[in-house]
């Protein structure tokens, strides 16, 4: 749950300006790991035999990673997207191409359904492999009432759940992003119910300010969305896990 703190609304202006500029600067960062660490996400590391590929050399693992994989494809897709769908194999080759967004969630502005916005986080984003479909396109989707695609929603949760489960058989992952600054968490969003997502979340907190400012930000920029800001004040005391580590070993 994003954290509220009460601001004035003259503080908005810059502190939205600083926000964005941090906020480009850590995705700037996270895009240039990405580019050299891709060669470890490799999708056929999980799925091995069961993905369309030009590799035929079997996976120690895969046959028991589809399992899992697929009764998680069809509980997610029946009870979150009520849009019941089975795996056939082998599946349709995953580009290992990574992308990250801004995570996002739907937030009724006063509790008022009918003033729905989607708020975005300058801290945060969604790491996955790409895909037609997206978190951000289906909360558009939650708002407007539209229609999605079979093929698309295949697409999204195959790839998630890969991820996901690339990241639990090789923990090594996370601990090396852990020591470039950004953790990573596993976390549902409330419109696809189950699926799980990788999120990458840096050092940096942020905030949703009080109702009032998001409601007059809105209204002035014709626009239901809202990026929280990023909590300045909180900047002097960041923790460094990498140096608390260092410093806690003893000497003999």
């Amino acid at each position: 749950m994003s954290r509220v703190k009460e601001i004035d609304l003259q503080q908005m202006g810059p502190l939205r300006n600083a926000s964005q500029k941090k906020s480009q600067l850590l995705e700037k960062k996270l895009n240039g790991h990405l580019v050299t660490l891709t060669p470890l996400f490799t999708p056929r590391k999980i799925l091995g035999e069961f993905m369309e590929s030009a590799f035929k050399d079997k996976i120690l693992g895969a046959e028991a990673n589809f399992k899992n994989i697929d009764e998680q494809f069809k509980d997610i897709s029946r009870n979150g997207f009520k849009m019941p769908m089975k795996l056939s194999t082998p599946v349709a080759g995953i580009k290992n191409t990574l992308e990250i967004y801004s995570w996002q969630y739907l937030y009724p502005i006063g509790g008022n359904a009918e003033q729905t916005i989607t708020v975005s986080s300058p801290t945060r984003w969604v790491l996955c492999y790409a895909s037609g479909l997206n978190l951000s396109r289906l909360l558009k989707a939650k708002i407007e009432g539209e229609t999605l695609r079979g093929d698309d929603v295949k697409e999204l949760l195959l790839n998630s759940l890969v991820l996901v489960t690339l990241l639990n058989k090789f923990p090594g992952i996370k601990n090396l992003f852990e020591d470039l600054r950004f953790s990573i968490t596993i976390e549902k969003s409330q419109v696809s119910g189950e699926l799980p997502y990788v999120v990458l979340n840096s050092p940096l907190s942020a905030f949703r300010p009080q109702d009032d400012i998001i409601q007059t930000v809105t209204q002035l920029s014709g626009l239901p969305m809202f990026e929280e800001l990023i909590d300045l004040d909180g900047m002097d005391n960041l923790d460094d896990p990498f140096m608390a580590a260092v410093a806690d070993v003893k000497d003999e």
